[in-house]
C-alpha cells in the first residue's frame, strides 16, 4: 500500500512527514487585510468599538478557514494524483513510454482496467496531516509502477493458447523484470504550489464573504 503524507503547518500542530507545506512566510502564519480595505473614519471611541467587533469576527473567520484547510489539501492532492494518469507526467517529468515490444490490447499508459487509478483515495484527514493511499491487495503493483522495480519475480503456472489455437500449460518459473518508474504519488513542487494557491484562495474567500 502506498502512502502519501502531507504535513500541515498549523498553529500548534507542526508535523514532520514526507511533505511539509508551509502556508505562509517564516515567522508569519497569515496576513489578514480588512475585506473592505477602507480606513475607519470616526472618533477614537467609535474606532475602538468597531475594532473590537471586527477583531472578534476576524478571529472567527480565521478559525473557520484554518479548520477547512485539511479538507482543501486532501481535495487538491487527490485531484493532482488522479490527473497524473491523463497527463502522463509527474511534477513536470513525463512518464517513460511503453517499450517497443510491448503492445497493450487496450487503454493507455498505466490505464487499462483503471484499477490503479481508482485505488487512490483519502485515508486520513486531521489538523496535523492528510494521508492519501493507493494500491492494496487488489492492486499490488502500485508501488512497482510508482517507484520502479528491477529484480526477479515468480510467474505462477498458467494456461496459454498457441498461435494455432491449441491450449498449453506454462509451468511456474522465475523471470527478471524491469518496471520503469512512473510516479503518480509523492512529494511534488507542482502539488505544493497548487496547495498554497488553493489555501490562499480559501482564506481570501472566507475573509471576504
Amino acid at each position: 500500500m502506498l502512502h502519501s503524507f502531507l504535513g500541515l503547518i498549523l498553529p500548534g500542530a507542526v508535523n514532520s512527514q514526507t511533505l511539509q507545506i508551509p502556508l505562509a512566510p517564516p515567522g508569519c502564519w497569515i496576513r489578514v487585510v480588512s475585506p473592505s480595505g477602507q480606513d475607519f473614519d470616526a472618533n477614537i471611541t467609535i474606532l475602538k468599538c468597531k475594532a473590537m467587533d471586527f477583531s472578534k469576527e476576524l478571529e472567527q473567520r480565521v478559525k473557520e478557514a484554518i479548520e477547512a484547510v485539511p479538507e482543501a489539501v486532501a481535495s487538491t492532492a487527490k485531484r493532482y494524483f488522479l490527473e497524473r494518469f491523463s497527463e502522463k507526467a509527474f511534477d513536470g517529468e513525463p512518464w517513460k513510454p511503453w517499450g517497443k515490444r510491448y503492445k497493450p490490447g487496450r487503454g493507455t499508459l498505466l490505464v487499462q482496467s483503471g484499477a490503479l487509478r481508482k485505488s487512490i483515495d483519502v485515508d486520513e484527514i486531521s489538523a496535523r496531516r492528510v494521508v492519501i493511499t493507493a494500491g492494496g491487495d487488489r492492486v499490488p503493483y502500485a508501488r512497482a509502477h510508482n517507484e520502479g522495480f528491477s529484480g526477479s519475480v515468480v510467474v505462477r503456472s498458467h494456461e496459454r493458447v498457441s498461435k494455432k489455437g491449441k491450449p498449453y500449460v506454462v509451468k511456474q518459473h522465475t523471470r527478471k523484470m524491469l518496471v520503469p518508474r512512473r510516479r503518480f504519488m509523492g512529494e511534488s513542487h507542482e502539488l505544493e504550489t497548487l496547495i498554497k494557491k488553493d489555501v490562499e484562495q480559501l482564506f481570501k474567500n472566507t475573509m471576504e464573504r
